[in-house]
């Protein structure tokens, strides 16, 4: 009895533009190419057959092409996922996220990029295997910091090529949750809503770990990654390393708008903010959070879908991500407890609203008035002791910075509340000149806590004129007012009477004394400082 020979399955093509291609598989396509161009490494000009065992892979712009090279495809796709995810020292390295020949990221930051990806693809337990706890220990502000990070021996995708494999021969594969973070399986007995993935799809989920930024996302405790869409596979494999986070506070992010600008900026610098819509598509980020009906994981919180936004817009947001950076802190042990000290990255809930605004298309400002955290602390108002403001004062730099992004109007209406600000404060500090300290920072502090009641509190257009007249009128003479009066007046009328309201808000959130009494509101700043560091 003769034995009849398998036939091997045909040469796999994915194709960017392939019906079922989402943002996250077309990102996938993009990590794919991306590691091919690392596996390639100087062997030859870029982009050139790539040999994958017996197999071999070609990147075009918009397709990859695999041939099993006459074997069986198990080789190929053994060779190609053993050289794309690797574990290095128990940190997960993707070697796609490099630049070919360039080294390891010292040990500080190879923890945070793992981390952040434990937050994201890795979150569940059982796609993660062995290891053993890391301590790193590295220097912030001059001071020695200790950092442990759960080390892995292994993780799901050095081994997915099976589910690969298992979609050649049969058609379709299904995959669990680190193929699809925050997506999951509508219901369990119901077969039709549970994803299903061909073979070239499958390959691009598993390579969605390498096409996508993965980052912290410290506000809400949780993570979020980028899937970003390239239109030229060629091109993006050139680009996708330098989107991996180079300092240790560019892990985190505010928010999903501020991951899908922070990641725009960087393709822009590198292909040209004029061309950046000829290397990517679509952007998509997920914000995963830790729900309290869910402990285990961590689910979707925000989507935010952005095509290749407008050179105007990535220069906006460039100006606020360097007013507001992100910055790392110390945590010291707490209570009477005895050890080293930790850190976290601190990020701005103000960068986060205006990076929510800057993608929605939206003034920078719009919603200032209304704007809280999750927390339920509002954006306008600074923290301190009653726990209700999330703005810190050193932020001031960052909506000053964003004065310069209002049109001729609103910038009048802010000059024209600063102006008054001035004359009221310094009125104010007059009359309490030969008081005690402590009454007069009192009375400045409760004057500018009186006109924030009054602005925030403002709910008609006749409200918010109210309260600027009623500013205007206290502090006297106003040039900025006198001069511009037209072009000013069309804010104060029923259409536009909100965004009054967040300027005016602006602008007292962003005054800066410069007079004698900017000594009692600045030490004023300075106690309410220490609490919020505290």
């Amino acid at each position: 009895m003769s034995s009849r020979k398998k036939a091997l399955p045909a040469p796999l093509t994915v194709r960017l533009y392939a019906p079922g291609m989402t943002p996250l598989l077309r990102a996938g396509a993009g990590g794919l190419a991306a590691s091919l161009r690392a596996i390639l490494g100087d062997a030859a000009p870029w982009p050139a057959p790539v040999p994958l065992g017996p197999g071999t892979a070609t990147v075009a712009p918009e397709a990859i092409h695999l041939d099993w090279g006459g074997e069986p495809p198990e080789a190929t796709l053994r060779a190609l996922f053993g050289a794309s995810f690797q574990v290095r020292q128990g940190f997960i390295d993707l070697p796609g996220t490099r630049a070919p020949g360039a080294p390891e990221p010292p040990p500080a930051l190879a923890a945070a990029l793992h981390d952040a990806l434990k937050v994201t693809f890795l979150q569940h337990g059982k796609s993660t295997q062995g290891g053993a706890r890391r301590r790193v220990t590295f220097e912030v502000d001059a001071q020695p910091v200790v950092v442990e990070s759960q080390g892995y021996e292994s993780f799901v995708h050095q081994t997915a090529w099976r589910d690969v494999l298992k979609a050649l021969e049969s058609g379709t594969t299904s995959l669990a949750s680190w193929a699809y973070p925050g997506a999951a399986e509508r219901h369990l007995g119901v077969r039709v809503t549970k994803v299903e993935y061909t073979a070239a799809e499958a390959l691009c989920a598993c390579f969605a770990l390498v096409g996508c930024v993965s980052y912290k996302l410290p506000q809400l405790r949780g993570g979020a990654f980028v899937a970003l869409a390239p239109t030229d596979l060629v091109r993006f494999a050139e680009l996708r390393p330098r989107l991996t986070p180079m300092r240790l506070h560019d892990v985190a992010v505010a928010g999903a708008a501020d991951a899908v600008l922070a990641a725009q900026l960087v393709l822009a610098q590198e292909s040209g903010k004029r061309r950046l819509g000829a290397v990517l598509g679509t952007t998509e980020a997920v914000a995963l959070r830790q729900m309290p009906w869910n402990a285990q994981q961590k689910i979707r919180g925000a989507v935010v879908r952005q095509d290749a936004v407008r050179e105007a817009v990535l220069d906006r947001y460039e100006a606020a991500a360097a007013a507001l950076p992100h910055t790392l802190r110390v945590r010291k042990p707490e209570g009477k407890a005895k050890g080293d000290a930790g850190y976290f990255i601190a990020t701005s809930a103000l960068r986060a609203f205006i990076t929510e605004n800057l993608a929605a298309a939206r003034p920078w400002y719009a919603g200032f008035a209304t704007a809280t955290t999750a927390e339920g602390r509002f954006i306008h108002t600074y923290r301190d002791r009653d726990n209700l403001g999330a703005l810190l004062w050193h932020e001031r730099k960052g909506l000053t910075t964003m004065h310069s992004y209002l049109g001729d109007a609103e910038q009048w209406l802010v000059q024209s509340v600063h102006l008054a600000l001035r004359a009221r404060f310094r009125s104010i500090y007059k009359d309490t000149e030969h008081s005690p300290k402590a009454t007069r920072s009192n009375r400045l502090k409760g004057e500018r806590e009186r006109l924030r009641l009054g602005f925030a509190g403002a709910k008609t257009p006749e409200q918010v004129r109210a309260a600027l007249a009623d500013l205007w009128s206290r502090a006297g003479s106003n040039s900025e007012l006198q001069e511009h009066w037209r072009e000013v007046l069309p804010l104060l009328g029923p259409e536009r009477w909100r965004e009054a309201r967040d300027l005016a808000l602006v602008a007292l959130a962003s005054y800066q004394s410069q007079g004698p009494e900017a000594a009692e509101l600045e030490s004023a700043d300075d106690e309410s400082a220490a609490d919020e560091q505290s």
